[in-house]
């Protein structure tokens, strides 16, 4: 047997309680059978809950004496390969956020500054005084000259 096989319960548990905080709690049954959970606690509140399930193992003494122990170390490696995995993808998803933000400022911007992508309105026209009874070039096709208007109004 290797060290890793012969490691106890206590030894197996040391890598994770340097990073939080464990409950075991240990409850007896029937046929001489014992419960034996541990609980992880949550480090932080918005921490997933997936890193706060517990390993949960019922058996004699002497099955939780011989299996307990690699159960344990496997429980603990899994459990930091998870915590791991989560603060990555945790960082991933933020640099996605920065980044989603910054190209919307960017296009924010772009459309404010440029000039030429704003349509052209046509300058006002000038008044350009009084308009005399022969005057016809400023007014619309639509309309009768003034001329005509006052002869009919003469007839």
């Amino acid at each position: 047997m290797n060290q890793t096989e012969t490691m106890g319960l206590f030894c197996g548990l040391a890598p994770m309680l340097a990073n939080r905080t464990v409950i075991m709690t240990i409850a007896g049954g029937v046929n001489a059978c014992l419960t034996v959970s541990i609980i992880p606690k949550k480090v932080k509140d918005d921490e997933n809950d997936v890193l706060t399930m517990p390993l949960c193992a019922t058996g004699t003494a002497e099955e939780l004496d011989r299996d307990l122990p690699r159960q344990l170390r496997e429980f603990v490696e899994v459990h930091a390969a998870t915590a791991s995995n989560l603060d990555r993808i945790k960082q991933e998803l933020a640099a996605v956020e920065r980044a989603d933000d910054e190209a919307r400022k960017e296009k924010l911007k772009g459309k404010k500054t440029p000039s030429a992508e704003k349509p052209a309105v046509p300058p006002k026209p000038e008044p350009q005084g009084t308009l005399g009874l022969f005057d016809v070039a400023a007014m619309s096709d639509s309309a009768p000259p003034a001329a005509t208007v006052v002869a009919e109004v003469n007839q």
